[in-house]
């Protein structure tokens, strides 16, 4: 039975180029996005070997009709939950719990119920896993301004470990902490050039990591590290 990795946040940045790797490794991918456009453009260029769809997974509802949707050859047999956003810059003084709550919903909430419905869809598989993409920022705290955003991940590094030992030994659970990696979600700290270069200063392999580079970890986490769960890999560059 060919793998089925659903990957949430999959149109773009980290997650097409995990959709990218997987569709290389043979197996299939389910993208669920908001962006309409980028995943009409990943399904014109993997063709077969892609499903998307239109999926806020912030939204309990949608991700219930979506896996309706999926059934017979295309149930999942693994999940990425890599839907994340870094949400607006505040500091502490002027937080607005509505940003906090729409970076939280987004990042940890969308992980519990997109693993809801890839638990109650999915078909049986031996090397089943589960890969969540946390951040550097779970342990350092992040960029000043971003301290939601940290937080998130820190929660979704807490959560893996707590979905690894629940779900073990029928599927396997690690995450992701990648550095600074040159995406879409980085385009408002990037604007800064001075910024990024004194970002790039502080990374000891001194460039920005490239989604690819998660990507091919996330190949290693989905199917080969068949002894590996509950564990946060840091792909970074070598920054803490």
């Amino acid at each position: 039975m060919t793998a089925v990795v659903l990957i949430t946040g999959g149109a773009a940045g980290i997650g097409r180029a995990i959709a990218d790797a997987v569709a290389a490794e043979g197996a299939r991918a389910i993208l669920w996005d908001v962006d309409a456009q980028r995943l009409e453009k990943a399904g014109a260029d993997l063709g077969d070997q892609v499903r998307t769809q239109r999926v806020d997974v912030s939204d309990t509802d949608a991700v219930d009709a979506a896996s309706a949707e999926l059934r017979d050859d295309w149930a999942p047999t693994h999940l990425v939950n890599n839907a994340g956003i870094i949400g607006r810059r505040m500091t502490l003084a002027e937080v607005d719990p509505a940003e906090v709550d729409r970076v939280l919903a987004v990042n940890v909430r969308s992980a519990f119920v997109a693993t809801r419905a890839f638990l109650r869809m999915r078909a049986e598989r031996a090397d089943a896993a589960i890969v969540n993409l946390s951040s550097i920022a779970a342990g350092n705290g992040g960029a000043a301004g971003n301290a939601a955003y940290a937080a998130s991940k820190g929660a979704l590094q807490s959560l893996t470990f707590a979905m690894a030992r629940e779900l073990a030994p029928a599927i396997r659970v690690n995450a992701l902490a990648p550095g600074i990696i040159d995406t879409d979600i980085q385009k408002d700290v990037f604007a800064d050039r001075d910024e990024m270069n004194t970002r790039i200063a502080t990374i000891p392999l001194h460039r920005l990591g490239e989604a690819v580079d998660v990507a091919q970890a996330a190949v290693w986490l989905l199917f080969r590290a068949t002894y590996t769960t509950g564990e946060v890999m840091t792909v970074s560059g070598g920054k803490k």
